[in-house]
């Protein structure tokens, strides 16, 4: 059996092959006239990391295309990398998870570095079981009980990236306002509690953004910004929007994220300006 491509790198190659596409002037149906077994529906599929190639069919469009040398052996490394983490197929309610929401924890699986920011709440891959129910249940939504047990399941198995063989790099950022807003306050508390345990673990780094830090340091809404392996210059970045969170993949997008992470790390308390700030609470909590 083939080994399935890791997701970033299959998007890495749809990207590829369509900005040679574009580069020389050729619409879907022009790339693919006189391909046997090819269609625009098919090449636009691949494009776009919708569908998987085979080793085979790449030297088949390679060949079409004319790509030799040094430009074909690197879109045939990106097709030989190693195969993607896709925990959760095994889940009982895998049918349930969205595409979107697949592609984001395919790249999550695969990223060495993630910076993210939330200006209301504490990053999932932070949250307890019972704090991630409770921000679940309030999502727009309105997901049943069985929903919210199988979406916190899913929540609390990613957070597995952090304590791996291969531990996450993750820089997670919160805004004060998570610790204004609580539903069950002995829930807000042991969610504080877990926080300050996983601060000190030498691959996480958390850090709160004050209300005192006005517009500039309090976004409008959630980032996150993923490294690979390889692409110390690259990334991928998601948006917090209504009904999930919105990808955004090109060079453009990944400096802009990074303009926004400068602005909230200079905005935000320290590491232990942070703990300080979050035993405190604790204290008023309990």
């Amino acid at each position: 059996m083939s080994k399935e491509l890791s997701a970033i790198r299959q998007i890495r190659l749809g990207d590829e092959l369509r900005n040679w596409r574009l580069e020389n002037n050729k619409t879907l149906a022009d790339a693919t006239a006189g391909l046997k077994g090819w269609n625009p529906a098919r090449l636009s599929r691949i494009e776009r990391a919708h569908q998987p190639i085979s080793a085979a069919d790449l030297k088949i469009l390679l060949d079409h295309y004319g790509i030799t040398g040094q430009e074909r052996a690197d879109l045939e490394g990106l097709l030989s990398a190693g195969p993607t983490r896709r925990w959760w197929r095994s889940l009982d309610f895998a049918d349930s998870i969205t595409a979107a929401f697949a592609e984001y924890l395919d790249l999550e699986a695969d990223a060495s570095h993630i910076s993210e920011y939330f200006p209301a709440a504490f990053p999932g891959l932070l949250q307890t079981e019972g704090y991630a129910a409770e921000m679940i249940a309030a999502s727009l939504s309105a997901p049943n009980d069985e929903q919210i047990e199988a979406a916190t399941e899913v929540r609390l198995r990613r957070q597995s990236r952090l304590t791996d063989g291969q531990p996450l790099k993750f820089d997670a950022y919160f805004g004060e306002v998570a610790l204004l807003v609580a539903g069950d306050q002995r829930v807000l508390a042991d969610q504080i509690r877990h926080v300050i345990k996983v601060a000190q673990y030498p691959n996480i780094t958390v850090k709160m953004v004050p209300l005192s830090a006005g517009r500039p340091g309090i976004l409008a809404s959630g980032v996150v910004l993923m490294r690979f392996p390889g692409d110390p210059d690259g990334g991928f970045v998601f948006i917090e929007a209504v009904g999930g969170m919105l990808p955004r993949r090109t060079g453009r997008d990944v400096r802009r994220a990074e303009r926004a992470f400068a602005r909230v790390e200079r905005c935000a308390l320290s590491p232990e300006e942070t703990i300080t700030v979050l035993e405190r609470k604790l204290e008023e909590l309990t």
